[in-house]
């Protein structure tokens, strides 16, 4: 059996941009049992919460203690251990001000896995702590395996795993904010399932499945999920929002897809427009069957990824997504970034050519917000606007409103 490839997952979490610089050189070239690091950075508790909820298999958090609060760093160690129910992650504190949190305090008082302050991490160090975690999640998941080694497991493990893993065991939503008066319009559904080998996002099991599908035997039960909140949702606002369920990848090539999320809609008797499919370009060139019977029912499509992938503009015209999105790393920081300026602005305009909506997903401040409401982006998402919650917690933040409307 061939061993796992796929790089280890670090989560950086530091409000001092000069942490990510030197930590990504110390990292660049470092590799754990012959797989290398992905590093992902956050600067603040917030976009951490974000970061998480799409990337369910993170093995090793680097977390500041003081970043948008004195408290930040611990309370996002209780949203990873509580809220998310992750043991798994390994979780190391790091403080520039231990005056602040006191080691024996934050030790005995939070489930972490270390504490250092900044002053005594060196480029050795940081080796070592990373290593470290790196050895002790390994370990973690060969125990929650039943003590077989990780490096002697097949290379896509989760295969016998697919179809007996059912509804997801952890559901998050991620509001889509209408830009042009800051209100919730619709949701994402960020769903994730417990595996044997830890938390499994809806990404993580497309990647399993082989072609880049969410198999079928899980899209039955997310689609119950999904018609089941609609509903809940529509009767305490009074109003419908838009539910958005991710599929990606040549799902609806299947037939048998395409008539289960047909035959659901109409069983719900939801206002059409209120179920949305989040695909990929490979669903796009394959399926004009599915898409047209998929139409008829009142569903819409959305694009993932619009811009970083190679589908060319007759085959988009010929599709006809009603909806695209825009990937993270055009958007974070864009207002800052001239050429990412640019990048979205032709992408806005090719959208609009389209009669397509666009969606921008990764918001992470007011400055990036008003540049995408002003270039005429209908959506955003992102915890800048409005952060990713339970699904019976969306209607209390959907009355309280997003952030920037206050």
């Amino acid at each position: 059996m061939k061993p796992e490839t796929g790089p280890w997952k670090l989560l950086l979490v530091d409000d001092e941009p000069m942490v990510h610089e030197v930590s990504r050189l110390i990292l660049a070239g470092l590799r754990f049992e012959d797989r290398g690091v992905e590093l992902l950075t956050a600067g603040s508790a917030a976009e951490a919460r974000d970061l998480l909820a799409r990337h369910a298999d993170v093995a090793l958090a680097l977390v500041d203690v003081v970043m948008e609060t004195d408290d930040a760093g611990l309370l996002l160690v209780q949203h990873i251990r509580q809220r998310l129910g992750n043991a798994d992650m390994q979780i190391v504190l790091r403080t520039g001000q231990p005056g602040v949190a006191p080691e024996a305090e934050v030790m005995h008082g939070h489930e972490i896995n270390g504490y250092f302050l900044k002053t005594e991490i060196t480029a050795q160090r940081l080796n070592s702590i990373v290593i470290s975690g790196l050895r002790a999640y390994r370990r973690t998941l060969e125990l929650r395996a039943g003590g077989a080694p990780a490096t002697e497991r097949a290379a896509d493990p989760l295969q016998p795993e697919l179809a007996a893993l059912g509804a997801p065991a952890l559901l998050q939503v991620q509001p889509e904010v209408a830009l042009a008066d800051w209100q919730v319009a619709g949701v994402e559904l960020l769903p994730q399932w417990r595996g044997t080998a830890g938390w499994l996002s809806a990404a993580r099991l497309r990647q399993a499945a082989g072609d880049g599908a969410l198999p079928a035997a899980l899209v039955e039960p997310l689609l119950a999920a999904a018609l089941h909140w609609a509903r809940a949702w529509a009767q305490a606002l009074g109003r419908p929002l838009r539910v958005s369920v991710p599929l990606a990848g040549d799902g609806l090539a299947e037939p048998e897809v395409g008539r289960r999320i047909v035959d659901a809609v109409r069983a719900a008797g939801l206002a059409p427009g209120t179920l949305d499919l989040l695909v990929g370009e490979a669903a796009l060139r394959g399926a004009g069957p599915a898409v047209e019977a998929l139409r008829a029912a009142g569903v819409t499509l959305t694009l993932a990824d619009f811009g970083a992938g190679t589908i060319s503009l007759p085959q988009l015209s010929g599709a006809a997504p009603d909806r695209l999105k825009l990937p993270r790393p055009f958007v974070r920081g864009v207002a800052s970034q001239p050429e990412r300026m640019a990048v979205a602005r032709s992408l806005i305009a090719l959208a609009q050519t389209l009669q397509a909506v666009v969606i921008a997903d990764g918001i992470a401040s007011p400055e990036d917000a008003q540049f995408f409401k002003w270039e005429g982006c209908e959506l955003g998402q992102g915890d800048a606007l409005a952060p990713a919650c339970a699904p019976q917690d969306l209607a209390a933040q959907v009355r309280q409103g997003p952030a920037l409307a206050h």
